[in-house]
Order: structure tokens, then sequence, then C-alpha cells
């Protein structure tokens, strides 16, 4: 229960921390006249993003009262697979932009994969440091969103709407939780399951019934 509890609670956090930063990434945007923003500006917020919300959830930890080693970590689980879900949300997004214009991406716009993974990489890393050294975590912006946190948190309509969200962060994170046990127990995480596939007759029954293009999502 207390495992389900901090789920819920992680995910009310992490939903008003991301209505902040629209808020905030919105006035960015007027002051900039509307003009969209390019990739590497964009990976460059996000890159702030990332590493706010990973300082936000050591505060997060540090403050919880029934907090220790073992919530610290289950934490971190969390939110590597909050980032990660975050990263894969990206991939559909690009695959239903190519199927709706019916055109690929330009350079431009086609995200980088390994800046996505690795911006995911250096905000667990960081997660890890300020979790060894805590009192790193303590500075202006971090206590500021924190607190904002939890006075937006508190207020009786907004509380009960991120409480909402939060329900089904929760809901979403055991459906992944158990997905990946379900992987690791049936072998295909290890790649195990795939012999058939790798059959010379199946691969060119494979080639014959799956044609996909280079952004297309396999389901």
């Amino acid at each position: 229960m207390e495992f389900i509890s901090l789920i819920f609670r992680l995910g009310v956090i992490l939903a008003i921390f991301s209505f902040i930063w629209g808020i905030l990434k919105f006035g960015f945007v007027l002051l900039r006249g509307g003009v969209p923003m390019s990739y590497p500006l964009g990976l460059a917020l996000k890159t702030i993003q990332y590493l706010l919300i990973a300082d936000v959830a050591i505060l997060f930890c540090t403050n919880n009262p029934n907090g220790n080693l073992s919530t610290a970590i289950t934490t971190g689980l969390i939110l590597f697979m909050y980032f990660i879900g975050k990263v894969q949300n990206m991939q559909l997004k690009n695959v239903m932009m190519i199927q709706i214009q019916g055109r690929t991406l330009t350079e431009t716009q086609k995200p980088k994969m390994g800046l996505e993974f690795g911006i995911v990489a250096l905000a667990m890393a960081v997660f890890g440091f300020l979790l060894w050294k805590p009192e790193f975590a303590e500075n202006n912006i971090s206590s500021w969103f924190y607190s904002n946190i939890i006075d937006i948190e508190d207020t009786p309509i907004f509380g009960f709407i991120f409480k909402v969200v939060g329900f089904f962060f929760t809901i979403t994170m055991l459906m992944r939780m158990i997905n990946a046990l379900s992987m690791i127990f049936s072998g295909r995480a290890f790649g195990r399951g795939d012999d058939n596939n790798n059959r010379p007759e199946n691969r060119n029954d494979q080639n014959q019934s799956n044609r996909f293009d280079d952004y297309e999502e396999v389901d």
C-alpha cells in the first residue's frame, strides 16, 4: 500500500511541476514573439526541465516523513520510467505526424534519440548524486518549485484536479511495471522467444507481410 501511495504522490508532484513548467515555457515563447523553438533550444530547455525534476524529486524524498533509502530508490525507479515514457510518447507523436502529413521529418525536425536518452541518463545521474549529497538539492530554484507545488497541491480545486491526474499516473506506472515483469519472466527481455522469427523461412514470411516505413511504430 505504501508503494502505491508513493507512486500516487509522486504522480501529483510531477503533474503540478509540468503545469508550472508549461506556464513558464509559454511565457518564454511569448517573449520570443511566438517564434517556434528550434530543436537545439527545445533540447536545452528539456535538459533543464529534467534536471529540475530530479532535484525536486530529491526534495520530495527528504521532506517525506516516512522516507528512507528504499523509498528514494523506488522514487528513482519511478522517475526513470517517467522519463522513458516521455521519450516513447515523443516517438509516437512523430509517427503520428508522419502518418497524418504523409511525409518524413526533415533533419531539423527529426529528434536525435541518442541525445534524448542522454538527457534521461544525465537526469538520473544527477538524481543519484543528489541522493548521495542531498544538501546540494537545496537551492532557490528547486525550493521555489517545490514550495509552489505543495501550495497548489493543498488548494481545494486545483489539488483535486491534480490528484485525479496522480491516480491515472499510478495506473500507468503499475501497468508499465507489470509489462516489464511480464517481459522478464517470459524471456522476451533477454531475446528469448524470437528463435522462430530468426528462422529463414519465417523471415521471408515477415518480409512479405511486414513492410513498415522508417518511423512507423511496430506493435
